[in-house]
């Protein structure tokens, strides 16, 4: 698909919360972009978003946008029970797009959006915004920095944790559609069949959630773990043990009630460790802390402070940059999404087993 215009023309499906103060927002503030389609089922709601973002073209489905539209690039904010779906229609209309996490409810509808992306040639990237910030692209290059000259000798071990709490932070700024959400389908009826009945909407919840931290493990130690143990004393709380040729992963995570939002991914060496602490989601122009502990006969803990910024905006410049490019290996790419609905698949299957 050629780009006719030196701004990429943006449809969006979804004018609800997230799609508004996470997504529209931002690429409203890009001057590489054109805000010129939007579609979503609430006509109020619909019509509110488009006048305040001065979009002209409007639509009740996506498949409408699709038929009479010439975006470049289509941004889905729509239930994760949907997303699916509308990903096939973009793709197989030849639009570039990005979508919320996750990407499916099972690994083999994922696998089948990757390849008719790669079949069209399409850029088809998804919600990993903490790929974007910019506190975890500077521990990735001290991560890489001190595994190549083993300053801090090998590395051990990682600990994460995600204790969600509340991530938005009192978001404002957003228009509140008074209209009643339309009618939803069970996520369970999308989870992996061989799940039994009672885990498939925990599995759902794990993964909207969760595949953030398998995501970013996976990042910085450039391979996928494989799955040791498993196993949850209820829907809030679980507890995952991984391993690599050289190194442990114990994973905990859960929901607990709190406004705070812990979220932390620690990286143990023999001579000391390398911290990140992550944000809650909304908390804007705030970028993951960085923490590196060097012990010896003198310890030293360094702390870094990286440019205020905010991981959402970095990721609708990314993509926007993604689609001029043409680049279909991008950093948030589908590919990588899969992969991690894989993991986490290979991590229930031990429940199930």
């Amino acid at each position: 698909m050629q780009i006719s215009s030196p701004k990429i023309k943006l449809g969006f499906v979804g004018a609800g919360f997230i799609g508004q103060v996470a997504h529209i927002e931002n690429y409203a503030q890009l001057e590489e972009c054109e805000l010129h389609a939007i579609a979503d089922l609430r006509p109020k709601l619909r019509e509110q978003v488009a006048d305040k973002y001065a979009i002209t073209q409007r639509f009740e489905t996506h498949t409408d946008l699709l038929n009479n539209t010439d975006v470049d690039a289509v941004v889905i904010v729509t239930a994760r029970v949907h997303t699916a779906d509308v990903v096939r229609d973009c793709l197989l209309a030849g639009k570039h797009v990005f979508s919320e996490k996750p990407m499916a409810g099972n690994s083999k509808i994922a696998a089948e959006l990757v390849e008719l992306a790669a079949q069209k040639g399409l850029v088809y990237c998804v919600g990993y915004m903490k790929r974007h910030d910019q506190g975890v692209i500077k521990a990735k290059q001290l991560f890489d920095q001190v595994m190549a000259d083993n300053s801090l000798g090998n590395l051990l071990q990682v600990s994460a944790q995600c204790y969600m709490g509340d991530s938005y932070c009192k978001a404002a700024g957003y228009i509140h559609g008074q209209e009643q959400r339309p009618q939803m389908q069970d996520e369970a009826l999308f989870a992996p069949h061989w799940l039994k009945e009672e885990h498939k909407p925990i599995f759902a919840r794990y993964v909207n959630v969760h595949s953030h931290l398998l995501n970013l493990i996976r990042h910085f130690l450039n391979t996928t773990p494989s799955v040791e143990y498993f196993n949850y004393l209820s829907p809030l709380a679980h507890i995952c043990v991984m391993r690599t040729a050289s190194q442990l992963i114990v994973l905990e995570t859960g929901e607990v009630n709190q406004k705070d939002w812990q979220e932390k991914c620690t990286f143990i060496f023999e001579h000391g460790q390398l911290i990140i602490t992550l944000p809650p989601a909304l908390l804007r122009n705030v970028p993951a802390h960085i923490e590196l502990r060097r012990h010896g006969d003198v310890s030293e803990n360094t702390h870094f402070q990286v440019e205020w910024s905010w991981s959402f905006k970095n990721q609708a410049s990314a993509f926007i940059q993604d689609v001029r490019n043409r680049n279909t290996d991008s950093t948030i790419g589908a590919q990588q999404a899969l992969t991690d609905i894989q993991l986490a698949e290979a991590i229930w299957k031990k429940l199930s087993n």
